[in-house]
């Protein structure tokens, strides 16, 4: 059990009243920017200190509109649809889950490619003291790093194939591995990762009902 799953309603409430401060700090955040990595910085993330589970992916996708929701896009629509596997409403992912990345801004296109480009070590290390601080005040019972830099950021450095399907722990919180979402990944054109993603989609939902989310 989350050691935040016992807090009384003004713990909770005081939680959030931390997380609500926090989240303005990210919004104002020029760190990557001061640094030269990107030329302007629009942070995204959303979610409140009651979520039980926190997605986590590596950057947010080009922004679409002044201030974006995270996964509104195709990676979004993938993603709800593995979510509706595992038995998680679809119609209640901006409510149920917080969502925020390794780094808060989009780093840009990748040079000669129609991705994105991935957030460089830097850059993560820079946006470190933001995400450890929103694990810290929304303290999920499950927590889901999409696509290989966030797993390696919870889990360590491994192949997808060693860790898709498996369930780790983090100080009070699970840890269930999913590929990257995008479009643009191959990973999942082979059969035996479609298996694997099967697989971490079957203990997602032992999870859900495990954790009663």
């Amino acid at each position: 059990m989350s050691r935040c799953s016992t807090l009384d309603s003004n713990e909770v409430d005081e939680r959030q009243r931390l997380l609500r401060a926090h989240q303005t700090r990210m919004r104002a955040c020029r760190l990557c920017v001061d640094a030269g990595h990107i030329p302007t910085s629009l942070p995204v993330f959303h979610g409140s200190a009651s979520a039980r589970v926190m997605i986590v992916g590596q950057a947010p996708a080009a922004p679409i509109m002044e201030r974006p929701l995270p996964y509104s896009g195709a990676s979004g629509r993938t993603l709800k649809s593995w979510l509706l596997g595992a038995g998680f409403d679809p119609e209640r992912f901006y409510t149920d889950f917080y969502l925020t990345s390794l780094t808060k801004c989009f780093p840009g296109s990748k040079p000669g490619s129609k991705g994105d480009r991935a957030p460089s070590r830097r850059e993560i290390d820079l946006c470190r003291a933001h995400l450890e601080q929103e694990l810290a005040l929304v303290c999920p019972e499950l927590i889901i790093p999409l696509g290989r830099l966030s797993i390696s950021y919870f889990v360590g450095p491994a192949p997808l194939s060693r860790v898709i399907g498996e369930v780790f722990e983090r100080e009070s919180s699970r840890v269930l591995p999913l590929p990257h979402p995008s479009g643009i990944s191959h990973w999942l054109n082979a059969e035996a990762h479609q298996a694997l993603l099967d697989a971490a989609l079957a203990k997602l939902r032992d999870l859900r009902l495990e954790l009663e989310l």
